[in-house]
């Protein structure tokens, strides 16, 4: 009874196990909460990264993987499959791999897996969009980028496994260039960024050195000229003398200070004892001042 018990339920387990099957992401993409691009973000899948791929939809559009802690829906054009111990294209040979076709049924799938997600509490609303995008999401439309990226890990893995002694060597060659083109791609980007932020701060300085340089011009209108120094004022140091007004006889010529010295009066006439004529003192100016002399009795 043991036995067949065990052998049951290794039975029930069987289905399970040979639904995952290896698969390598060729680019980074989104781990979705369903089979299409507009249901919540679960994760995003660097390229290269391993996979399981549990099965995909009817379509082969978009595939039922796990990876690394997480469960979602990841769009077939970015995934290899592992055929004939060779990785291959998925989309390129969905016709010769058997893919196991797998149903989603949402309320099931996110009470499984997403029951401590944000979004889980609006199933109703997400519901409703699966019911109406159902049919998009099993039509297989492939991007030319995608495809391209993909058909050449494909053929670069194909020439790998010729020439590498083992399989291993071919697995981690391709995880190697798919990883070197992601950080590529991401290190692209953020040059970019870089030289657009550098470009914004070098026109932000350039703008901010011709406000600066406008002010200073403008200050220089306003202001007088500096004068020179050969052509500034001189002045002395020293006190200035108080200037003293001098007669002005000092400063001329005896002719002139006699010229300029104050007309002495005549005397006034004195009655002569005779009785004659009052005598009128003729002296010429500059001469004695008396009345007869020698030189008067000599006449």
């Amino acid at each position: 009874m043991k036995l067949k018990a065990i052998l049951t339920a290794a039975m029930l387990l069987v289905p399970t196990v040979a639904l995952a099957a290896p698969g390598i992401m060729t680019q980074s993409a989104g781990l979705r909460a369903g089979p299409g691009p507009g249901f919540p973000l679960v994760d995003r899948i660097p390229g290269g990264a391993r996979v399981n791929i549990h099965g995909c939809l009817s379509g082969n559009a978009w595939c039922d993987v796990s990876w690394s802690d997480d469960r979602g829906w990841v769009s077939s054009q970015y995934l290899e499959y592992l055929y004939r111990n060779s990785y291959v294209y998925l989309p390129d040979y969905v016709d010769q791999i058997d893919v196991p076709v797998v149903p989603f049924v949402l309320s099931s799938y996110w009470s499984s897996y997403y029951s401590g997600r944000p979004w889980y509490h609006r199933r109703a609303y997400w519901t409703s969009y699966w019911t109406s995008h159902e049919r998009f999401a099993r039509r297989m439309t492939i991007d030319r980028s995608a495809a391209r990226i993909g058909r050449a890990a494909t053929r670069n893995a194909a020439i790998n496994e010729g020439r590498g002694p083992r399989a291993g060597v071919t697995d981690r060659t391709t995880r190697e260039r798919n990883a070197a083109q992601f950080r590529g791609a991401r290190e692209a980007k953020g040059r970019e960024v870089r030289g657009r932020e550098a470009a914004v701060q070098a026109r932000a300085g350039r703008e901010r050195m011709g406000r600066e340089n406008g002010a200073f011009r403008s200050n220089a209108r306003m202001q007088p000229p500096a004068v020179r120094a050969h052509e500034a004022p001189r002045f002395s140091n020293a006190r200035p003398m108080q200037h003293v007004a001098q007669p002005t006889v000092g400063r001329s010529s005896p002719v002139n200070a006699r010229a300029q010295a104050p007309m002495q009066r005549a005397a006034p006439a004195m009655p002569r004892a005779s009785g004659g004529a009052p005598h009128i003192n003729a002296a010429p100016r500059g001469g004695p001042t008396g009345g007869g002399g020698r030189g008067h009795d000599g006449h």
